[in-house]
This record gives C-alpha cells, sequence and structure tokens, in this order.
C-alpha cells in the first residue's frame, strides 16, 4: 500500500512538466514503475488501484497475472529504460533485473520477507529488492540518468525520521543501512511521502489517500529545491 504514495510523487513531477527518462524501482516501487516505463499515465495506474483489491497482489501468482493483464511481457516491449532491483539470495546482493520475462522479475522485487517465498529466476533465488536496496538511485545512474529524483516510502526511513533521526542525525551512521547511505549520495532531489496509518486500509479511499501524501511531500521537496537553487 506504502507504494501508492509513488502515484502523488509522479502527479505533481508530471504537472511541472518533469518526465523521468530512466526508472528504476525497489519492491512496490518496481510494480508502479513499470507501469509508468510502460507509458500509463498516473491516473490510469491509480485507476488500476481503486478497482483492485490491492493487498491480494502480496500473492506471487496474482501479482504476476496482474502483470500479464496489464503491461508488456518482457522489458524490450517498455518504452522506457527500466530496472526492478531485487534481492539475491542468498548472499543478499541487490541485483538490478533489466532484461527478459517483466512480470517475474516484478514478482521478485516484490517477494516480501515473512510473506512470500523466494522467487526462482534463471537458475537464481530473488526476494524482495527492499532487504538490500531500498531506494534504487545507484540502478538508475547505471541506467544513463543525470539528475535523479528519489521517491523513498521505505517504512524504516519513515520510522526513524518519525522519531526524530533522519539520514543526517548523529545516530544515523548507525540506524540506517549502509546501502540507504549510499543511495541518498546519489540521489539529486530525495521526496519522502507521509504516509498516513488510515492509508492502509483497503479500499479507494486509503488509495486516495497516499496518493495525497505523495503529492504534499512532492510540492515541499520542490519548493525547497527551487529556494536553495535561488
Amino acid at each position: 500500500m506504502r507504494g501508492l504514495a509513488h502515484l502523488g510523487v509522479v502527479k505533481v513531477l508530471s504537472e511541472a512538466g518533469i518526465r523521468p527518462a530512466v526508472i528504476t524501482g525497489t519492491s512496490a516501487g518496481s510494480l508502479i514503475g513499470a507501469m509508468l516505463a510502460a507509458g500509463m499515465e498516473w491516473s490510469e495506474i491509480a485507476s488500476l488501484a481503486r478497482n483492485t483489491f490491492w493487498p491480494k497482489l502480496l500473492h506471487g501468482e496474482t501479482l504476476e497475472r496482474f502483470c500479464g493483464e496489464h503491461m508488456p511481457a518482457t522489458f524490450a516491449d517498455l518504452k522506457l529504460p527500466f530496472a526492478a532491483v531485487t534481492t539475491e539470495l542468498p548472499m543478499k546482493r541487490a541485483v538490478a533485473i533489466t532484461e527478459g520475462e517483466l512480470a517475474s522479475a516484478i514478482s521478485a522485487s516484490c517477494a516480501s520477507r515473512g510473506v512470500r517465498r523466494p522467487v526462482r529466476r534463471q537458475g537464481k533465488q530473488f526476494k524482495d529488492g527492499g532487504i538490500a536496496c531500498a531506494l534504487p538511485s545507484e540502478a538508475c545512474r547505471a541506467l544513463g540518468a543525470d539528475f535523479i529524483i528519489g521517491s523513498d516510502v521505505w517504512e524504516i526511513s519513515s520510522l526513524l525520521r518519525g522519531v526524530g533521526i533522519d539520514p543526517h542525525h548523529p545516530r544515523a551512521g548507525r540506524t540506517y543501512p549502509s546501502h540507504y547511505h549510499s543511495a541518498l549520495r546519489n540521489t539529486d532531489l530525495i521526496i519522502h511521502p507521509r504516509v498516513p496509518l488510515a492509508g492502509y486500509l483497503p479500499g479507494p479511499l486509503a488509495v486516495e489517500r497516499m496518493i495525497l501524501a505523495g503529492e504534499n511531500a512532492t510540492r515541499l521537496a520542490l519548493d525547497r529545491f527551487i529556494a536553495q537553487a535561488a
């Protein structure tokens, strides 16, 4: 559900005339990102979300069927370069998938620990990309991006920020994982939606709350960026 906040981010960026040249996504961000890379507008994805009992996409087979119904079959069929970031087991190494079957790559990126079994792909096992890479800005840079806008809906960073420990806090080095610090160094503009607890409740209203959280955070981040640039 937290991933739906990405839609509000994309909405405001689009209204500002900012369009991506490449897209990367981790976990739920891989699903949203793939739809955008396929050429879908944020409003189309939001409409799908309102008409889908979103938590059912936690089930791997259901998620892959959903991808097959609404997206191209392979990465090569996408309109924009795209990477779905996963975690390869057992070494827990972040891997950016950029070719082959799209549905299984998204399923691997979304295979939440404690909820889903690992996804087997080309003889390897993969789990949720957020285990090894919560913010896939380095994968975005590898695709050739010059300016990277990151939409961070990671629960752990939200919880830490909520108790006053942001990435610049003296204790941040011990509380945030190294992959997160590395991702921030490769992000030119970070957007951090404040996801409301009510957004976890299934249904159309929750979708609207998530989108609004993304909108509010993006407007704030853009205003700050413009003020600093001036």
